[in-house]
């Protein structure tokens, strides 16, 4: 979308990804732990050349989960809980015969536990949290969004000393299908009958779904992604502690955290060592399983343990590993679409020609879009020849006529035009849009939503103005929406 059509004044802040106390390698870190992988295609579909960085030239060959070596002694949740104190928040993990791992509760602004699809969550609340007036509390909660509300009741009508309601766990099935956040509320009935709902965005939890990527970490310094890192999906951390181990000089560590930064947001701290519920049994190693959030464009990971009385990373030589992140998957939220629909701007663009691929942003635009790019706002200037100095130096050439046919050797991008509003000077590009390997079309709406679309001609209207000029360039490995 052009500067005259809202462009923002937002200006992304650039991101390193290396945090200051990380910055110089660890005492006895291994350089073999430097090459960070970047990816989020299938880790099967790549050659095996890519662990290390190098380029790939050997056909693609199936590759066997690297998280399948460090089992047994990674373990995956086998439900979790959230209790709801008088003075604040913990979440939990359980490892069935193996213990709990307590879980970062967040800052309390957004989503502050951790669920997961097709398994129990328990949430349990303090006494004190209520009146004693109440004579009934219940838990409500709905998949958000698109779900429907269901209720657990928390009370039998036994009161404590204090005259409050004896509360009891409200246990439940995270839906096996389910993905984005579990919103949670308490329902309350007092002795004169009113009902009143106590909902806070705190008090919600992020669902992992059963769809996602796992990243593996192995003794030998091996890094691994099977599946695809996308934005609402789950990412799952399998993590070898030896790996700490040697770079601490032997010692064994203890008190290992993964830290998980997406977009360079401060880090979520999840614990890899499972505590055992009773002195005797058997511990372990945790693997997380994270939700990845709808406005990730890339992850970074680093990892920390205790030693004696020192600290050892395991950081790629304090530059972290990094992974990019792909798009959600078609209509992942509603209100994308939605979104769209709404406008008036757009009057071919109709529910059955497009799916929302991401959400609102103001980090990037649709010609940022179209070079790969989601961490910035491109606008070369308002002019045909503006386009064609930036699409020339990615090595795109513009074409004679506006072709719009499907050529799989090439990536084509299309920008839009129009007259200006005073109808005289020359045509004011408006929009761009990228030909994806199947055809189709995707575009960042200014602001708005990432969709992909059936057609050029489905943005054409009173904005955007209509298809001007295409660009063609030899097809290269690009940005996936599929």
């Amino acid at each position: 979308m052009s500067n005259r059509i809202g462009r923002p004044s937002f200006v992304p802040t650039p991101s390193t990804g290396v945090t200051p106390e990380r910055a110089a390698r660890s005492p006895g870190e291994k350089t073999s732990s430097t090459r960070a992988v970047d990816q989020f295609d299938a880790r099967a579909t790549r050659a095996a050349t890519l662990l290390t960085g190098a380029s790939a030239t050997a056909a693609a060959v199936p590759i066997r989960s690297k998280a399948l070596d460090i089992q047994p002694q990674v373990h995956e949740a086998t439900g979790y809980e959230a209790r709801f104190e008088q003075n604040g928040r913990k979440a939990s993990a359980a490892v069935a015969e193996h213990g709990r791992v307590q879980l970062p509760t967040g800052p309390g602004r957004g989503p502050s536990f951790h669920a997961e699809a097709g398994k129990p969550l328990t949430v349990n609340a303090d006494p004190a949290r209520f009146s004693s007036s109440y004579e009934k509390v219940e838990l409500v909660w709905r998949v958000y969004p698109g779900g429907t509300e269901n209720v657990v009741p928390m009370s039998d009508g036994t009161r404590d000393a204090n005259g409050r309601l004896n509360l009891q766990p409200a246990t439940f099935e995270v839906p096996p299908d389910a993905s984005g956040v579990m919103r949670l509320s308490f329902r309350t009935t007092d002795k004169n009958g009113r009902v009143s709902n106590q909902w806070d965005p705190s008090n919600d939890a992020a669902i992992a779904s059963r769809e996602g990527a796992t990243v593996s970490f192995t003794e030998d310094f091996q890094t691994q992604v099977d599946g695809k890192v996308r934005a609402g999906d789950s990412l799952r951390i399998a993590y070898d502690q030896d790996r700490l181990k040697a770079i601490a000089g032997g010692k064994t560590p203890s008190e290992v955290v993964a830290c998980v930064s997406f977009n360079g947001e401060p880090p979520i701290e999840v614990p890899l060592d499972i505590r055992p519920d009773q002195p005797g049994q058997p511990g372990g190693l945790f693997m997380p399983s994270l939700r990845v959030p709808f406005e990730a464009t890339d992850v970074a990971m680093w990892f920390r343990g205790k030693a004696d009385d020192g600290t050892s990373w395991d950081s790629a030589s304090g530059q972290n590993f990094k992974f990019s992140v792909g798009v959600a998957r078609d209509d992942a939220d509603p209100s994308w679409k939605n979104e769209l629909l709404r406008s008036k701007s757009f009057p071919n663009l109709t529910a059955d020609k497009f799916v929302g691929v991401g959400p609102s942003s103001e980090r990037y635009n649709c010609i940022a879009w179209t070079l790969g790019n989601r961490n910035e706002w491109v606008w070369p200037g308002t002019r045909v020849e503006d386009f064609d100095t930036l699409y020339a130096q990615q090595g795109y050439k513009p074409l004679d006529s506006v072709d719009l046919s499907h050529d799989p050797t090439l990536e084509k991008v299309v920008i839009y035009g129009r007259k200006p509003m005073t109808g005289n000077g020359p045509l004011e590009v408006t929009h761009g849009a990228l030909m994806d390997e199947q055809g189709r079309f995707t575009s960042k709406i200014g602001t708005q939503p990432l969709i992909r679309h059936q057609s050029a001609d489905d943005l054409t209207g009173p904005s955007y103005g209509a298809p001007v000029r295409v660009y063609v360039r030899p097809r290269q490995p690009s940005v996936s929406v599929s």
